[in-house]
């Protein structure tokens, strides 16, 4: 478990706080490619700050602070003229770098605007996500995982609105043993089927061992583990193997049989989070496969469900009688049930850590460690002190031999 003290400075992303000062060294999805059309400001919030970001006339995207430097009027309010956003309240045109190019009630020969500048900051598209940086000069190389070197017909996209802390949302994507139970909706208790007896043909899963061994290795980047479970075949001289990644501050790389699921959890404030999802492959996707891929609706307009507490994430409790083990539709809606369930900010000195918990306990070992560095010395925060090549994490997963180690999985891999 972690002190209350501990829990404090990993959870809160506050510009006055530890995690929060150290998260702005890195490059942020700011907002979907889809969500930001010419004309149309938008409103982004990260980090418990609150920013516009606007696509101009030419197709370029700019992000800057949402408060009118004159008098603290919403940009997104604004009018978009050209390269620039025109407020409402006294006609002060601001362009996409920050300049101030016109303040039409102040005096015509007034120098005024020369001497102003607004906060503008870095942009980066890429593979229908836009990224800002909002820390001090100079940003880091931009995060290029290997999602953006496909083709657009081999990758999906998603963006999904959970109402918790973002620790909440990344543990429960680097947490593999509870796949076993809150995802396992293959059994069919009305068919007499028990878990020991499932098959790969009745599931679609090579293993049903739900006490994986789990095994980490520190990278350049962050971590990686293997959750070693027993296969349902061959298991006297087979280990199945699925090999997750952790990419500092808040990105998961999870095995999705020949594709990658890349989940990376934004802070919008301490009590709510941005999932922005990439599914991707070797070959194109289908229109049946993508048609599965994508996440279940309704929407509430800002990406969160008509699930929540108050309905209690609307469970179906006479399905669990006879087809569902959580008696909630789809694996996006049952993770964001558990980890809405635990409140805004669960207070996490009153857990207790198992075996299983191995990876939650190095991810937060690191990140801890990595912000008390950065504070306390200044030091580089993990994934930017070393050099890497974001295309080369790969998540997999397979059968090997078991006196093999799972390193050896790892091998086949060929980076996108």
């Amino acid at each position: 478990m972690l002190s209350r003290q501990e829990n404090e400075m990993l959870c809160r992303v506050g510009a006055d706080t530890p995690m929060g000062a150290m998260m702005r060294r890195y490059w942020l999805p700011a907002a979907m490619s889809t969500e930001l059309v010419a004309g149309t400001p938008k409103r982004v919030r990260l980090l418990g700050e609150t920013f516009v970001a606007f696509r101009d006339d030419e197709g370029a995207v700019a992000i800057l602070d949402e408060a009118c430097p004159h008098r603290g009027a919403s940009l997104v309010l604004a009018r978009t003229e050209g390269c620039a956003l025109r407020c409402l309240y006294h006609g002060w045109l601001i362009d996409r770098s920050g300049a101030i190019l016109e303040m039409p009630a102040e005096p015509e020969d007034s120098a005024f605007a020369a001497k102003l500048r607004h906060a503008a900051y870095p942009v980066y598209e890429s593979a229908g996500i836009v990224w800002t940086y909002i820390g001090p000069a100079p940003a880091p190389p931009v995060p290029d995982f290997a999602y953006a070197r496909v083709p657009d017909s081999h990758r999906i996209n998603a963006k999904h609105r959970t109402d918790c802390n973002w620790v909440q949302s990344l543990e429960g994507a680097i947490d593999t043993a509870h796949s076993n139970y809150l995802h396992n909706d293959d059994i069919r208790p009305e068919a007499g089927i028990e878990r020991s007896r499932l098959t790969a043909a009745a599931t679609g899963r090579p293993s049903q061992d739900g006490r994986p061994r789990i095994v980490t290795e520190d990278t350049a980047y962050g971590f990686r583990y293997a959750a070693i479970r027993r296969p349902l075949v061959d298991a006297e001289s087979n280990n199945y193997v699925r090999v997750t990644l952790f990419v500092a501050p808040f990105t998961a790389i999870i095995p999705l049989g020949e594709m990658q699921n890349v989940q990376i959890f934004v802070p919008i404030d301490d009590a709510h989070t941005y999932m922005y999802n990439v599914k991707f492959g070797p070959e194109p996707i289908s229109e049946e496969r993508a048609r599965k891929l994508r996440p279940a609706g309704p929407f509430d307009g800002d990406f969160g469900t008509n699930r929540n507490r108050a309905n209690n994430w609307l469970q179906d409790r006479a399905a669990m009688k006879t087809t569902s083990f959580t008696g909630i539709e789809v694996v996006r809606n049952q993770d964001t049930a558990m980890q809405e369930s635990m409140g805004p900010l669960y207070d996490r000195s009153k857990e207790h850590l198992g075996a299983s918990d191995v990876a939650i306990i190095r991810m937060r070992r690191r990140m801890l460690d990595s912000v008390r560095a950065f504070t306390e010395r200044g030091a580089a925060p993990l994934a930017l002190a070393e050099p890497f090549d974001y295309g080369e994490p790969n998540a997999v997963e397979g059968m090997l031999p078991r006196d093999q180690p799972w390193q050896r999985l790892l091998a086949a891999v060929t980076p996108a």
